[in-house]
This record gives structure tokens, C-alpha cells and sequence, in this order.
């Protein structure tokens, strides 16, 4: 059974894995504990939208089943536009996202960043492999050579702000790339991942670390956010 510190301690999954752990979690407890739960999930992973939503829904009193049914319908919708847009297309990614994993299947071949310093793309790469999907990992240092051979790039994000979104690091520069080379960026976000406020730069955590995981990319270079809203 999942634990409470497993979840915190997650630096690999997806925000979409995170709900999904945290969902389960809040099934094996206790009715009362679980606004608690979800605020120190929160707390650890605040870059992640989708975990404010989950904890507001939580507070709202609303049935763990009803979130999780609008989180699969939401995914769903995700992937299968995704799937469309992939088809028969030659497409680099960067890290590993629950959504986008089962939407590139349909893909020509997937050039996945290994994205550094986690290296969640070995991990995308292997989901893809076992599904029979054409895949090439390279060094997040080679990404403009994966560009420029692809049709399009496309990621995930944690979080989309009015002015842009939030994603592991080495997103950034992918849509640098996709710039120069004129290669458009396409973003696949669910609707629960969506804030309403803009990207605050004067309270972003922006201080060295010996690890720095996620960074924000302005809105100016995506091309399209693939979404289950109309």
C-alpha cells in the first residue's frame, strides 16, 4: 500500500502520478485525515497545480470516486487527442508523463530527453519499447540535434499559468530549440492543472540548488496546450 512518505518522496513521477498515488492514499484512510494528508502533499509538491485542485475538491466534501472519475475522463480526453495529433509524426519529448506515455503510441518514432539529473526519460523510453513504439533516448545535451530531425516536440506540464507553464527542467531550452529550428511546441495539460493567476517570478524559488527540477516556460513559445477544454 502506498504511504504518505512515499508520495512526498517521489522526485520521479508525474503530477498525474502523484494525484493518482495520492487518490489511492486517501482511500485507505480515515475520512477525517485525508484534508490533512492532502495539505502536506501540497506543501512538499507545490509546483503542482493539479494537487490544489485535488485538496480543493477534497475540502469541498466531494466523494474520492467523483474526483477520480473526472481526473480518468479528463486523462482520457488528453490522450486520445494526443494519439491524433502524434500519429505517423516523428516527435521528441523530455522526462516521463503518465498522459503523454500513452498518447505517443501512435507515433512514427519518440525522441525522448533523458532529463537530467532524475533521468525519467529511461523510464518513458521503456513503456514505450514494450508497446512496440520506435524510440531513441539522447543526452538532454543533444536536444537540438532531436529537433531539428523531428516534426514537433511535445511535453507535459506540472502547472499552466496564465503566462506560461511549469515543467521539469530542460523544458525551457526544448522550446528554445523549437524556436531557432521553427518547430512547433505543443503542451498536453489537463484542465485540473490549470491556475487562474499568472507566474510570479518575485516569489519563484529561484536561489542555486544542488538540484533544480522543474522551471517555468513563458506561454510566447507554445504552439498549442492539448487539452480536455473546448
Amino acid at each position: 500500500m502506498v504511504t504518505i512518505e512515499d508520495i512526498i518522496n517521489d522526485k520521479k513521477s508525474g503530477q498525474s502520478g502523484i494525484i493518482r498515488k495520492t487518490i489511492e492514499l486517501l482511500k485507505s484512510v480515515d475520512e477525517k485525515e485525508r484534508l490533512d494528508i492532502c495539505r502536506k502533499i501540497c506543501e512538499v509538491h507545490s509546483s503542482m497545480v493539479g494537487l490544489k485542485w485535488l485538496f480543493k475538491c477534497v475540502e469541498n466534501g466531494k466523494k474520492i470516486e467523483e474526483i477520480e472519475s473526472a481526473m480518468e475522463k479528463a486523462d482520457k480526453i488528453c490522450i486520445e487527442k494526443l494519439r491524433e495529433l502524434v500519429k505517423s509524426k516523428t516527435v521528441v519529448t523530455i522526462s516521463r508523463s503518465h498522459t503523454l506515455e500513452k498518447g505517443l503510441i501512435t507515433a512514427k518514432h519518440v525522441i525522448v530527453l533523458e532529463s537530467s539529473p532524475r533521468k525519467e526519460g529511461w523510464d518513458m523510453a521503456r513503456y514505450l519499447k514494450g508497446r512496440s513504439v520506435s524510440v531513441s533516448v539522447f543526452p538532454d545535451c543533444a536536444m537540438a540535434f532531436a529537433v531539428r530531425v523531428c516534426d514537433f516536440a511535445v511535453v507535459g506540464a506540472d502547472a499552466v499559468y496564465k503566462n506560461g507553464f511549469v515543467n521539469k527542467t530542460g523544458t525551457l531550452p526544448l522550446a528554445l530549440c523549437c524556436k531557432h529550428f521553427s518547430k512547433d511546441l505543443f503542451v498536453v495539460a489537463q484542465s485540473y492543472k490549470f491556475a487562474e493567476e499568472k507566474y510570479d517570478y518575485t516569489t519563484a524559488d529561484l536561489h542555486f540548488r544542488d538540484e533544480m527540477l522543474f522551471e517555468f516556460t513563458p506561454k510566447d513559445f507554445v504552439k498549442e496546450y492539448v487539452t480536455d477544454l473546448e
